[in-house]
């Protein structure tokens, strides 16, 4: 979650600045559906994995990854940095291989709350488990789900490039400001089509870096009734690039019981998919639309969209579901403010500037869808605008801005439907490898084509192909 505390001067009341979708004037409704795994099963599942591979122990080599000072310090003071983000974690290099050699790898991180790896060179299938329960299978290179503890055991051949130390909370704990709101209380006076759409959000944990932070989004609808594509939309400034979109993992119907006192941080949500690449990215409101690799759990929803533009409509309602600071739900309400003064990066129109009414967002509550009174999407997080941004619970001095749906629908019309298509948007990954076009993907339509390959020798060096873009074919 962005927050600026400069504002203008000389205030331009009335004046919105209105994209191309203003003429479009589309909708469309919430999608209450999914053809996904049933969380019951999928734990289900996982815990005959457990047991299988527990039955089945093997001699390990033990590695540890010992974290600097400064690296815990991060682990046990999650907050926003630099970036604008939530950051609760970092990132080292592992560099370390297993294979089946009937001698498993244990990957142990002194200090972690929970640990996260990334698998290359993956082999067959790959299993990594805990002593928590854990237990996945891999079949291809990419970003593990986030296990429980301070270590983790992988089974198979894989290289670890790399291994991530995790400090995830918990909703309504002692880090959250007094004014957050835990989404399950049913006394907080929720809209029955709000509550209806909750199954649409998750927390999205993923890596930049050195470091993992945590932000929040929201399944979208296209056009097709009878398609479940899993886009999923979030802020720019969470995600923008390919490699950052294939760690993210996303925790879906994450929520914690009613309570008024702070709760447990320590439990993990029940179900999490893991990859996805950038449909569409832009500066422009303040926004990626992703693609998920994994289908939601059954009973998700996708949230329907409204292109009319909404900025300039003073004391509209409009109403969130967050995770902030990577928490489960959290609910808030809020109302359009047209004398809200401007932060000059985020002009009117393109953005949506509203006070809040209830409830409140949080560092983690980044990439929010925000919805009108139809539970339509009408623009998603981007944070906080006012002369007190220090304390979120100061919704006099503070308003909350969100990047406006009706100001990018022309850019993303081709994927969600009902609109002239716009070529905008600043990352394309047609083959959904992690590479942006506009990273240098010389070929996206290949997945085995981009930067990232190595052409030179070995698998990719006798092809035919130029796999790593460097103008040379296999050279």
């Amino acid at each position: 979650m962005k927050y600026f505390n400069q504002l203008l001067i000389t205030l331009s009341l009335g004046l919105a600045i209105l994209s191309s979708a203003q003429a479009l004037a589309v909708s469309k409704a919430p999608e209450i559906t999914s053809k996904g795994q049933v969380i019951a099963e999928q734990k289900q599942a996982m815990k005959n994995l457990h047991g299988k591979l527990k039955a089945s122990l093997r001699a390990a080599e033990r590695h540890t990854v010992e974290l600097t000072s400064s690296e815990l310090q991060t682990l046990t003071t999650p907050g926003m940095d630099p970036t604008g983000r939530y950051r609760v974690g970092v990132h080292r290099a592992v560099g370390k291989s297993v294979s089946h050699d009937n001698r498993d790898l244990i990957i142990n991180i002194p200090g972690a709350y929970a640990v996260r790896l990334e698998l290359t060179h993956v082999r067959g299938v790959v299993a990594v488990f805990n002593e928590a329960g854990q237990a996945y299978q891999y079949s291809q290179d990419g970003f593990t789900h986030t296990f429980i503890g301070e270590q983790v055991t992988v089974r198979g051949a894989a290289h670890i490039e790399g291994a991530g130390a995790v400090n995830k909370g918990g909703n309504l704990c002692d880090f959250n400001a007094s004014c957050v709101e835990n989404a399950e209380c049913k006394n907080i006076g929720m809209p029955d089509n709000i509550d209806d759409v909750r199954n649409a959000y998750a927390s999205i944990l993923f890596r930049s870096g050195g470091f993992y932070y945590v932000c929040s989004g929201g399944l979208v609808a296209d056009s097709d009734s009878g398609s479940e594509i899993p886009y999923f939309l979030t802020a720019r400034h969470c995600v923008s690039k390919g490699r950052e979109a294939n760690s993210v993992e996303t925790f879906f119907q994450y929520t914690q019981s009613c309570s008024t006192e702070p709760q447990d941080c320590s439990t993990q949500p029940d179900f999490s998919t893991v990859g996805s690449s950038i449909v569409k990215s832009g500066r422009k409101g303040d926004y990626s639309l992703l693609r998920l690799s994994q289908i939601p759990p059954s009973g998700s929803v996708f949230l329907g969209w409204n292109s009319d533009p909404i900025a300039s409509t003073d004391a509209a309602e409009l109403f969130r579901i967050s995770h902030p600071g990577g928490a489960p739900q959290a609910y808030s309400k809020h109302w359009v403010d047209t004398d809200a003064p401007n932060c000059s990066s985020w002009p009117r129109g393109n953005w949506i500037y509203s006070r809040d009414l209830f409830g409140a967002t949080e560092g983690g509550s980044s990439g929010s869808p925000v919805l009108n009174s139809n539970a339509e999407i009408v623009g998603q997080l981007s944070g906080g605008c006012g002369y007190n941004v220090n304390d979120v619970c100061d919704s006099g001095s503070n308003a909350t801005v969100d990047g406006a749906f009706a100001a990018y629908y022309s850019d993303i019309s081709q994927y969600l439907g009902g609109g002239d298509p716009d070529p905008g948007g600043d990352c394309t990954d047609a083959d959904g490898d992690g590479w942006c076009v506009e990273e240098g993907d010389c070929d996206d339509n290949d997945p085995q084509v981009n930067p990232g390959r190595n052409d030179r020798g070995r698998k990719w060096g006798n092809d035919g192909k130029d796999n790593d873009c460097n103008g040379i074919i296999d050279g």
